[in-house]
This record gives structure tokens, sequence and C-alpha cells, in this order.
């Protein structure tokens, strides 16, 4: 039983995927806010999809944190769009003294004050929300005083610690350092977090609470729960036991060709189980759906990548919890197939019998191994409901699609194997790493959990020669995004003086590095009139669900419309989103409501122009560049 001092305290629990740690991490806060420590809690995650998946299973727990009623608040750039969220703010509570008043009553009011806006959603007795939401209160953000202010007195709750890359990793530690210093806690949760990263937080909650520096972590056990608070000798770590039906052995099997990959593919559907294949890249993933588009019918074959709009991947997620969720049944999951990108990697509780993945980092497969026979199932693919069962599909194998395995690889060992890919995770030495694990063939986990995540996130492993210039490449770049997150986070001791230093809207502030993106917005001309993609009663609600991610280079600016009278209707609406149009781009097409193409102006780098690109979008594919001759002969030039 971990200790509750009437301190300021860090906790962070290890465990592997699926073992209940967020239960954990919900019973552990409220401990926390009964010892007096803290009025409230606010849970991070790292995406979108996981805070809807996160607020669910809150939404029905968390009152009983509180002995009145309190407000639970989701927050994150789409929360309007999530039907269970729009429900908690709409009227509830008792009406105050009046039961015939014409008013709304101040629960009511303050409910929809809450949940009004991101920046005043943290304010709320309980929240869940991407962590976005808690790294802008300490960047350069217009009213980021206003988070750190919702934060008070909150157990700050992070989930999938380990998705945080070096710049996020450097804004969460100053965010840690704040809350330490105004007396709040907080709680780390991961199944694959090196001991390095696990210091570097604990140092910076220390820091914040005026000790310097944590001392005294020494534990290689995994799972295991490290604690710290300012009067505790030293860093306390207790070993715990996980479930047993989360303890088990996978088979791996590393394979290098593509061809090898699809007849097991098909081999699996013919069987009669259902498949998961993910992929680094969208590019690959749209390859690798052209292979069974034609094989299978299109209610058997799901694609599932970054690049629909949300309205459809909201969409295909459903559709993927309901086939292949916790309630699926064999005949909801025989013969069916799912190729996805990252986007499956964290956010779904979805159960696979088959598992392909690209090669990745050991902490990233790890998750997606996690999809793989998840929940206890009979021979036929029917949910076992004995908490005690042990899972009946035989022995679990990860497939893993690699470059052809090397003792002494090449410098461009991974980039010949997946040109795309190549760029997405830029350290190929960790790459390598994780492939030389994986040729053991086995993955027992928990046992092997620590010392899988050392070996490749460790300190100083051995590494081939022909990968170190490109590992130097990927470090120098690791200390360059730290610095950046250095120059972009408040500093405490400065107060609050611009100094020469832009405080940006929220629209443009970096919660994250990365590939420069935009928010492209796709509508459709019906007639001569312009309307939404995604039809809904509310305008902003209809602009919101027609929105997607694209990389800048590929999408940089509208392309005019030709004729004068479209153009000017585009020119009125962009007056009507927020900074008017400023911080996204409009992509017309010209179609039906399932599928249609349109122009935009691209920028592939800074010395060259921006090129004009045919796009095509449907419900089946997503946005894609089409093979048109425009596209080809923009391409050439």
């Amino acid at each position: 039983m971990v200790s509750i001092p009437e301190e300021p305290q860090i906790h962070l629990l290890e465990d592997v995927t699926g073992a209940g740690k967020t239960e954990a991490a919900v019973a552990l806060a409220h401990r926390i806010m009964a010892s007096g420590c803290a009025d409230g809690f606010f849970i991070g995650l790292p995406t979108m999809a996981t805070a809807n998946a996160m607020y669910g299973r809150i939404a029905g727990v968390y009152q009983r944190q509180f002995t009145d009623h309190a407000s639970l608040v989701l927050a994150h750039g789409q929360r309007n769009l999530v039907e269970d969220f729009a429900a908690s703010i709409l009227p509830s509570g008792l009406a105050e003294n009046d039961p015939h008043q014409k008013d709304d009553t101040a629960t009511v009011r303050c409910n929809a004050w809450l949940a009004d806006h991101n920046k005043r959603a943290l304010l709320a007795p309980a929240g869940v929300g991407t962590v976005d939401q808690v790294l802008l209160a300490v960047l350069y953000s217009k009213h980021q005083s206003l988070r750190l202010l919702g934060l008070f007195r909150k157990v700050l709750v992070i989930d999938e610690v380990h998705a945080c890359d070096p710049y996020m990793l450097r804004v969460l530690e100053t965010v840690l350092e704040f809350h330490a210093q105004v007396g709040g806690s907080a709680i780390l949760l991961s199944a694959t977090l090196s001991r390095s990263m696990k210091q570097s937080l604990l140092n910076a909650f220390a820091r914040g609470a005026g000790a310097g520096r944590a001392q005294g972590m020494h534990s290689m056990d995994f799972p295991l729960v490290t604690s710290w608070y300012p009067s505790a000798p030293a860093i306390i770590e207790q070993d715990i036991e996980t479930r047993p039906d989360v303890c088990r052995e996978l088979s791996v099997r590393y394979v290098s060709e593509e061809a090898e990959v699809a007849g097991a593919i098909r081999a699996a559907l013919a069987d009669g189980k259902c498949v998961c294949w993910m992929r680094n890249t969208v590019a690959d993933a749209l390859a690798a759906h052209a292979l069974f588009k034609d094989e299978l019918p299109p209610e058997r074959l799901i694609l599932f990548h970054a690049r629909f709009t949300l309205r459809d991947r909201l969409n295909t997620e459903q559709r993927i919890l309901g086939f292949f969720g916790k309630s699926s049944t064999p005949t909801d999951r025989a013969g069916r197939l799912v190729i996805a990108t990252q986007v499956a990697e964290q956010s779904l509780d979805a159960d696979w019998d088959f598992v392909v993945s690209d090669l990745a980092p050991i902490d990233r497969l790890i998750q997606r191994a996690g999809r793989l026979q998840r929940h206890p199932r009979s021979p036929d693919g029917r949910r076992l409901t004995d908490p005690f069962a042990r899972d009946q599909r035989g022995q679990a194998c990860l497939w893993v699609l690699g470059p052809v395995w090397s003792e002494e690889p090449a410098a461009n060992w991974f980039k010949q194997a997946f040109p795309k890919a190549a760029g997405v995770y830029g350290n190929h030495g960790e790459l390598w790493l994780t492939a030389q694990a994986l040729q053991q063939g086995r993955i027992v986990m928990p046992a092997d959990a620590r010392s899988l995540i050392e070996g490749v996130f460790g300190d100083a492993p051995d590494l081939p020669k022909g990968l170190e210039g490109n590992v130097n490449l990927a470090e120098g770049q690791a200390f360059a995004d730290t610095s950046i997150a250095q120059q972009n986070t408040i500093k405490l001791t400065d107060g609050y003086e611009r100094g020469g230093v832009d405080w940006w809207s929220e629209a443009k502030t970096p919660s994250r590095l990365g590939e420069a993106s935009m928010t492209v917005l796709l509508g459709r001309w019906e007639g001569d009139r312009l309307r939404p993609w995604v039809e809904h009663p509310d305008p902003r609600h209809a602009w919101a669900y027609s929105s997607l991610r694209v990389a800048e280079r590929l999408i940089a600016e509208r392309a005019p419309e030709t004729d004068l009278t479209r153009e000017n209707q585009v020119l009125a609406l962009l007056e009507t989103l927020p900074g008017k149009g400023k911080w996204s781009v409009l992509l017309v097409l010209n179609g039906d409501e399932c599928a249609g193409t349109g122009r935009a102006l691209s920028s592939p780098r800074r010395e060259e122009p921006p090129r004009l690109l045919e796009w095509c979008y449907d419900v089946r594919n997503g946005l894609v560049q089409a093979e048109s001759e425009l596209a080809m002969q923009e391409n050439c030039e």
C-alpha cells in the first residue's frame, strides 16, 4: 500500500498494458484527495482518441471522488463533438431553493462556463483531456496562468507518459516543477518507461518541491510503484504483482518479405481469424490496403489512419470497437482485416487474433502487442467471462516486418527497406536494437519488460558502426528539441514581462514539435453552394467534423477558385471561421457526400515555390493525392 503523506507527492505506476493502471491511479488520487492534499484531479492522455475513451470510463465513477456535486469536463481541441460530453453540460443538479424558477440554476451556469473553453476546463474539479492542455500551462501561450490556476490543488494524472518526445518531456518537467512548487501532487502511468526518463521526471518534481534532486532510484523490478515526497529520505520503490490474466508469453516472428506477411494474413482470414496490420506511415497503409481491396468485401476490410475527417475517424473507431472490442462476438470478428497506422496503437481497446506490425521502437511494439489476444477468449473467439480464465486461442504470435537482419547493417539499413517510414522514427539505432531483441523469438511479460526497454533506450547501448552517423544526428535533434522546449517554457523567476518573447495564441502554441502540419477543412460544392463536407445542424460542428490534419509540405495554402462567384463564396466563408481561416486551409471538393476531388497548394521546401496538387477524398481511403496528369506534371517540375 502506497503511503500518502500530507505534502506534495509524485507516484509513478509501471505495469503491463491492460493491467488496470488507470483504475489504480483513480483510487490513489482519491486517497490523496481524502488526505486533504488535493481538491480534484485532471487526467492527461496522449491523443484525443484516448481522451475520449478515458472520459467515458471516468464519467461513471468520478462523482464517488467528491462529497458534493462536481463537474467533469473533457478538454481537448474537439471536445464539443463528443456526445457524452455534450450531455454532461446540459441542465443538471438541483434548482436552488426555487423549483419553479425560469432561469438556469447556478449549477447549470457553472457547468456550462467551465465547459465553454479548454483553457477554463482545467478549473473543473474533475477533468479529462489531452496532455497538451496541461503543457500549455507553462508555454508562452495567452491565458496560460488560468491553466496553472486550474491545476492548483489538483492531482495531475498523466497516462502513457512514455509517449512524450524530448520536447514534450522537457515541457512536462516544467509543469511538474510548477505543480510541486504550489503543493500539487502527480501520478504518472506507463507500461514502457525508461529509467533515465523516470529520473528526469522525479528530479523535476523534486526541484519544484525545493529538494533539488530525487535520490535513491535502484530497483530494476517490473511492475513497480515509485514514489517521492520531500520528507522521504530517498525514492521509495515497491515491486508489485500484476494480474495473472495479463501475464503471458508471446512468440515473435521477424520477417523481411512483405509477400510472406500478405500470405500469412490471407491464411489467418481463411481460418476465420480477425487480423490487424499496423503500419508506420499512411502511404504504407494505403499500399497494404491495395493488396486486399479486391479480395475482401468493403465490410470486411477497414483502413484506419489520421487522414480521415474527424467524423469518419470517430465512425471507424466505433466500427473497430464493435467488431473487435471486449464484447465482440465470433460472428463480428471472423474474417475481418484492419490496416492501421499508429492511431490504433494506444487509443482503442481492441482485441485481434493475429497482429502484424512494421518494425518500430520496442515501446511501440509492446503497445501494439497489447492488442494481440488482449481479452481471454475461446478457440472460436467467444469472450470468456470468468475473471480467472486464460485465453484459449493458442500461442499468441506477433509478426514483425522489418529489414533483413544484419549484425553489421549499412547506413541505409532501415531506409532502404522502408523509405517512407525512415523519418517517422528517426533514430535507426533504436530500431536496430529493437530488431536485435526480437531475434530471440519471444517476449515474456512482465518479466522481460524492463530489460527490453533499457536494452533499447538505456545508457550507451552498443551500436554497429554503420548506424553511428544516423544515431548522432537523431541525438543531436533530440538535444535541439529539448533546447527549443527550454526557450518556449515560462520562467518563474522572470515574472510576466514580455522581454521580447512572443505570447502566442493557443492555435499556434507548439505543445508538440515535429513536421509542420495544417488543419484542412473539407468543403464541397452543391451546385454553386459551398457546404461543409459533413452535414450538421451547427455549422461550427459541421466544419469541425469535416477537419483533418495534413503535413504542410503536402497542403499549405488554398488554391483560389477559377470561378469568381465561387471564389467570393469562399472568401465570405473564411470570414466566419476562427481566425478568419488563418489557422486552417480550406480544400473544396467537387463530388458527392461520399467522394470528391479538389486542388491545393503544397510547400515542399522553403526555397521552392508552392505546387498545385490534386487530392481525392472518400470515406473508404481518406484523403490521398490523386494520380492525375496535373499532379504528375507538377511533381516532375
